[in-house]
């Protein structure tokens, strides 16, 4: 069923007011809702009616019910007021995070193989978000000049409210070109026991290891140039093709996104949050 209206001047707030009398049944309570008179309801009642040439209204026990013409014409008018109110708040958003820096501590490995090559998608995805990434070690906490922290373990800080976002498989690599060497590249230990040191210490007699490395990245790097062997992130290492895969999975790493508790919600930070989760999909850092 299609409504034509008359040539005459018809304005939102006349749509409005229909909505607020169906919504509540009666003028009277429409007025006080809008702080309006209720002359004020039935002329803008009366012109909607006229303009469409339908009867939108009828009593019944005391309270106005749409006819059957206006029960049509009430729901979809509701559908475009949905429309409109969910417009106004992607609108309230927008300008909420237009021009807003948010930062974001993370791990060099995260920054350079997830973050970073995600970064073309961010002005397209949340116009006027800006991110800067500042790189953390894997142990460090959530540092004050930073907004969120992308981490490969969980902290215990009870001052931070933390999500579990993705898990980051390990599997052993040996270079292609000496796939049976034995020389093993280390690990140096930090503040808190990492699964590469805790499962290099248990499986890797302290004689084969060669050489240990601060960051992942370093020992990737030392496996392709054909120092020896390591536990590898799987996402990164498949795209290597100096590295060979010599075993099964054998520890993840559980990546969170940690927030100060004292933190509140605002849109620059929740499309911040929702641009990271789009940047661990896109990476396949889950997948083994």
């Amino acid at each position: 069923m299609g409504f034509m209206f008359q040539r005459m001047k018809v304005r939102w707030d006349d749509f409005e007011t229909v909505l607020e009398v169906w919504r509540t049944g009666t003028q009277e309570r429409a007025a006080a809702v809008l702080g309006l008179d209720q002359a004020t309801i039935s002329r803008r009642i009366a012109r909607l009616e006229q303009a469409a040439d339908i009867k939108l209204f009828m009593r019944r026990g005391g309270r106005l019910v749409p006819t059957p013409a206006g029960e049509v014409f009430v729901s979809r008018l509701a559908q475009v007021d949905e429309a409109v109110a969910a417009a106004r708040v992607a609108l309230a958003a927008a300008n909420a995070i237009a021009e807003t820096t948010v930062r974001i501590a993370a791990t060099p490995l995260l920054i350079d193989h997830v973050l970073a090559p995600a970064l073309g998608a961010l002005p397209r995805r949340y116009p006027g978000l800006k991110v800067d990434l500042a790189p953390r070690s894997a142990g460090a906490l959530l540092a004050v000049d930073c907004d969120l922290a992308v981490r490969e373990s969980r902290p215990e800080d009870d001052g931070l409210v933390l999500r579990r976002a993705a898990v980051m498989p390990f599997r052993v690599y040996a270079p292609a070109a000496r796939p049976d060497c034995e020389e093993w590249i280390g690990m140096l230990p930090r503040d808190e026991a990492t699964p590469q040191v805790r499962w290099i210490t248990e499986n890797v007699p302290r004689a084969k290891v060669t050489a240990r490395v601060a960051e992942w990245s370093t020992a990737l790097v030392a496996v392709t140039k054909g120092v020896g062997r390591a536990p590898l992130p799987v996402f990164v290492a498949r795209r290597e093709p100096a590295v060979l895969p010599v075993s099964d999975v054998v520890f993840s790493h559980q990546i969170w996104i940690a927030l100060p508790a004292e933190t509140p919600p605002s849109p620059p930070i929740t499309a911040a949050q929702r641009w990271v989760d789009e940047a661990l999909s896109a990476a396949h850092l889950s997948e083994a």
